[in-house]
């Protein structure tokens, strides 16, 4: 329609000069007296009026017609469109309330099994441990270590159902985002890690001035169990190094808490946040496979994400965000 003013002084053009040219043409070729030609002229500009007129007034018609049916065409795809919607709506919402009610029940259901096997659990481990101390002389070597076994494995059971049960916590408790500290957290994270690994000397190096928007409680979890990532994996550095910062990447602050520790094969980055995943062996850096779950869920719960980036034997960075929506 934008176009139909142009189009229409374009045909009226293109027709009034094909009339004239031709008409003139037709009178010449007749011989005519100069009497009948004039009169032919002023009844050939009448059929000119006339004509063109009507021509015009079909043309408009035509386009009329045309913007109809393409009004027409146009409400009945955004009538299309908002059926769509809401319908699309209507299953978005019925799907989140079923995803949303299924993660409750598989966290109520992780709950109390974790909770139900901790008594047995510690019955295995207490009463063994009992075995283990007063053993008759006469039990073998390979009778005790298969007593040191049940005992190691229900404390490593144990071990696992605490950082099961401490996970569903996480998901479950209330949120209270407010400025906090990521330099005084990670501090005191840092002080908590070194009194776990007291023979360990690490070289931290945690950036000022770190403050963003958050829960200070479960920050402290997160940052946590990245830096006894760190430590653990940077066993065999001299000197071990651990640096905590940020940096500005394309408008985002990213957080990082990096390692010179042994890295491991980015073609192997897909497990690093799955429960139970582990990239080394249990016997030379013993754990659960949970803390960098734990460290995902609490980000995520902040409107973050995180990722890591690593080399073999060149240590491992773990990058993180903050995002404004907490939940």
């Amino acid at each position: 329609m934008k176009h139909m003013p142009r189009t229409v002084a374009l045909a009226y053009l293109t027709f009034g000069v094909l009339w004239i040219f031709f008409t003139d043409r037709a009178l010449v070729w007749m011989h005519f007296p100069p009497e009948t030609v004039l009169r032919m002229q002023t009844t050939k500009g009448w059929l000119f009026i006339f004509g063109s007129a009507a021509f015009i007034y079909l043309l408009l018609k035509r386009y009329e017609r045309n913007a109809r049916l393409a009004t027409d065409r146009l409400l009945e795809s955004q009538n299309q469109i908002c059926r769509m919607n809401a319908s699309l709506e209507h299953r978005v919402a019925a799907r989140t309330l079923q995803l949303e009610s299924a993660n409750r029940e598989l966290e109520a259901f992780a709950y109390a099994v974790s909770h139900d096997l901790r008594a047995p659990l510690r019955s295995m481990s207490g009463f063994s441990q009992i075995v283990f101390e007063n053993a008759p002389p006469s039990l073998d070597e390979k009778n005790l270590d298969y007593l040191c076994r049940i005992r190691d494995a229900s404390l490593r059971m144990s071990a696992l159902i605490d950082d099961l049960l401490n996970l569903s916590r996480i998901s479950r408790s209330e949120m209270t985002p407010r400025p906090t500290n990521l330099t005084q957290i990670a501090t005191e994270a840092a002080a908590t890690i070194r009194d776990r690994y007291p023979d360990r000397e690490v070289e931290l190096t945690i950036a000022p001035d770190m403050t963003v928007e958050g829960d200070t409680r479960l920050l402290r979890i997160a940052m946590e169990n990245l830096l006894d990532n760190a430590w653990k994996y940077s066993a065999h550095a001299d000197p071990a190094r651990v640096t905590v910062g940020s940096q500005q990447v394309d408008r985002e602050r990213v957080f990082f808490v990096r390692d010179n520790g042994i890295g491991f094969d980015m073609a192997y980055s897909g497990k690093l946040f799955g429960p139970f995943q582990r990239l080394h062996a249990e016997s030379e850096f013993p754990g659960t496979g949970i803390g960098l779950v734990t460290v995902q869920r609490i980000i995520a719960r902040h409107g973050g994400r995180i990722w890591a980036e690593a080399q073999p034997d060149r240590g491992a960075t773990f990058y993180f965000t903050l995002g404004a929506d907490a939940q």
